[in-house]
């Protein structure tokens, strides 16, 4: 699959409360996802420009020709680390290893029960002649797409 195909389903999945698409360019310009608790972020920019930000500020980067820091010049390749002052690491390297590691953190947090909610569970027993039977009973509810003022409610029975 290529490298774009995998930005835009890491991009069109459903993820739980907490995860923030900001952009959503299926052409792969300016992309970015980002986990509101700790400020875990992936971003692509021109499909070309690959940044994963982890809780601890770390950054991994596909490799540019050159970067200034601390008012020097530097050249790097892919593979090479640079660690600033502030402890903080910005590590060089290929655009699929850095979707790889954004992929990783954010497919924990896709939610499969988009879109419902559980607002009453049950348990309910049933005795029949020499043993007893158990039922789960539970209440859903959801919000069509289409029918955003229409509340449906869903029951196992």
């Amino acid at each position: 699959m290529q490298t774009i195909q995998k930005v835009i389903e890491l991009l069109s999945k459903k993820y739980k409360s907490r995860i923030t698409i900001l952009n959503n360019n299926l052409d792969g310009r300016f992309n970015s996802i980002l986990d509101t608790k700790n400020g875990t972020m992936f971003s692509v920019s021109y499909n070309c420009v690959y940044i994963f930000k982890d809780l601890n500020d770390n950054l991994w980067t596909t490799t540019p020709k050159s970067f200034i820091y601390n008012d020097k010049k530097f050249y790097p390749r892919v593979g090479q680390e640079y660690t600033g002052k502030d402890g903080i690491t910005y590590s060089f390297t290929t655009k699929e290893e850095v979707l790889e590691k954004a992929v990783t953190y954010f497919e924990k947090f896709i939610d499969p029960y988009y879109g419902i909610k559980i607002v009453n569970q049950k348990l309910l027993f049933y005795e029949d002649r020499d043993k007893t039977t158990k039922f789960n009973l539970n209440l859903h509810k959801f919000k069509a797409r289409m029918f955003d003022k229409t509340d449906t409610y869903v029951s196992f029975n």
